[in-house]
């Protein structure tokens, strides 16, 4: 049985659009107004992660951060390898091509602080929303191979965010505390 959440799906994909403008503006010094979300009810592809147009050899980087209170859940952000170099490049001021694929660490840093500023706008809306709650640490998932499972209570939302041509997807899975 799914819980109700105190948050619209339409509150919801604004809050996505929002926080990815936000850091695509801020932090990545690029034009945030292309940005598009869009809701996907099918989360998963092959292996059960969210589906992504990826090259059939590239990693799979997921950024995920918890919330508990009130709310609990956990807020993931899928996406290839190529585009979280890409990232990592902008936020460290870099060219991708100078972050070599076996750099794992930076990337990985860079990733779990894009996760965490993006979850740390969701926790201020669920709070704003009366629903106080506190961030868990960043983690990092990589590969190929994987899938991400909500119990049978939970709420699932998954948005496909597309800025510039880059895509990746953000996945909020969430129920309230009994």
């Amino acid at each position: 049985m799914q819980q109700t959440i105190p948050i619209s799906d339409i509150e919801l994909e604004a809050l996505a659009t929002r926080a990815v403008g936000s850091v695509y503006s801020m932090m990545l010094n690029e034009d945030a107004s292309q940005i598009t979300t869009t809701r996907i009810d099918e989360t998963t592809g092959p292996g059960g992660a969210p589906s992504l147009s990826l090259q059939p050899s590239e990693t799979l980087i997921a950024g995920s951060v918890g919330f508990i209170g009130k709310i609990r859940g956990v807020l993931y952000i899928f996406m290839g390898l190529s585009l979280a170099e890409k990232i990592t490049g902008g936020l460290l001021g870099l060219d991708a091509s100078d972050l070599e694929r076996e750099e794992n660490e930076t990337v990985n840093d860079a990733i779990g602080e894009l996760t965490n500023i993006i979850a740390g706008a969701f926790k201020t809306d669920l709070n704003n929303n009366g629903c106080d709650c506190r961030m868990t640490i960043p983690s990092i998932l990589r590969g190929s191979n994987y899938s991400i499972e909500s119990t049978e209570s939970a709420l699932r939302r998954t948005f496909k965010i597309d800025c510039d041509g880059d895509t990746f997807v953000i996945d909020i899975i969430m129920e309230e505390e009994l």
